[in-house]
């Protein structure tokens, strides 16, 4: 099983839960909004607490999405200072965030896949992400 997939699954299994607002209360993760002007997201430690900081200017579903990532970022690589950008057009993402965006999208979709009759934009539409980011979702 792939490494991202397999964090996502002992997290899930340890917690009950793929809700990054409880998993984040459950490590001991603060959560808190800053109204950035282009940051969606970051993970900051401070004297051994860490504290991920959202967006305030975005709306709920989005913030479930960046805080995920977020998450991902503190599950696969702890050691640091993270950041989202979520980066509409760009060319080259580095490992670290193709990682942590894997991790986001597995952990939302957990337990979840299309219905029979369902398109792809549904499917994203109801888990609450946006059609682009099913392309981290990992294959069976």
């Amino acid at each position: 099983m792939d490494y991202v997939k397999q964090t996502v699954k002992q997290l899930v299994e340890e917690y009950e839960t793929n809700d990054p607002y409880i998993l984040a209360q459950s490590l001991g993760i603060d959560v808190d909004e800053f109204p950035f002007r282009r940051i969606k997201g970051l993970i900051i430690e401070i004297a051994g607490k860490v504290t991920i900081v959202l967006n305030s200017n975005l709306p709920a579903w989005f913030k479930r999405l960046v805080l995920a990532h977020e998450l991902g970022h503190r599950k696969l690589s702890p050691q640091g200072v993270g950041y989202f950008f979520l980066a509409d057009y760009t060319l080259m993402e580095s490992k670290i965030e193709y990682d942590a965006n894997r991790f986001a999208v597995e952990l939302l979709t957990w337990g979840e896949e299309p219905d029979l009759d369902e398109t792809m934009e549904h499917f994203a539409a109801r888990i609450g992400l946006p059609k682009e980011m099913l392309r981290y979702k990992i294959a069976k």
